[in-house]
C-alpha cells in the first residue's frame, strides 16, 4: 500500500513511516502541514493519507481524490470533520483518536479498511455525534442519515 503521512511533529511522522515501512508498505511522502499534503496526493496519488494536520485539507483531499482513503488519527475529535469526512457510499476514511489507539494492529486493520474503501471511526468519536446532526451543505439527506446510523453503530 502506497501512502502519504501528514503530521506536524516531525517524530510521530517519522515513526509511522518506520513502522509501516516494516509491515511492507510504502510511505510516498510524509509532510508537515495541510497544504503539502494536498500537493503530496496529486504528486503520488496514494492508496490512503494518514493526517492528523490539516483538516481541512483532509476534507479537500476527500473532494478532489474521492478513491484516496483518508483516515484522520488526531489528538482531538472534531464534530464537523468527523460528519463532512464520509462523501460517498464507500466511505474510504476513519477517524481515529490517537491516545485511544492501543495497540498497533488496530491501527494497522484501520487503515487497510480505509484504504480498501471501508470506514474506522473510533467509538469515541461517534459518541460525540449529535443523535440528530444536519450537514452543513444543506439538511439531512437520506445519505446523510445512513452515514450517521452507520457512524453510531461502529460506535456500540
Amino acid at each position: 500500500m502506497r501512502m502519504v503521512l501528514a503530521d506536524d511533529s516531525a517524530l510521530l511522522r517519522e515513526g509511522l513511516a518506520r513502522l509501516l515501512a516494516d509491515e511492507g508498505h510504502e510511505v510516498v511522502a510524509g509532510v508537515g502541514d495541510g497544504e503539502a499534503m494536498i500537493e503530496a496526493v496529486a504528486a503520488h496519488r496514494p492508496d490512503a493519507v494518514v493526517a492528523d494536520e490539516g483538516l481541512r485539507a483532509a476534507l479537500a483531499v476527500r473532494r478532489r481524490q474521492p478513491d484516496v482513503g483518508v483516515l484522520v488519527l488526531s489528538q482531538y475529535s472534531e464534530k464537523r470533520y468527523a460528519v463532512e469526512l464520509p462523501t460517498r457510499d464507500d466511505a474510504a476514511v476513519g477517524y481515529l483518536l490517537k491516545d485511544r489507539v492501543a495497540h498497533v494492529d488496530d491501527f494497522l486493520d484501520a487503515l487497510a479498511r480505509v484504504a480498501a474503501g471501508g470506514a474506522a471511526f473510533d467509538p469515541e468519536v461517534v459518541r460525540q455525534l449529535p443523535s440528530r446532526t444536519t450537514l452543513p451543505h444543506g439538511p439531512e439527506t437520506g445519505y446523510s442519515r445512513r452515514v450517521l446510523a452507520i457512524l453510531r453503530y461502529l460506535g456500540s
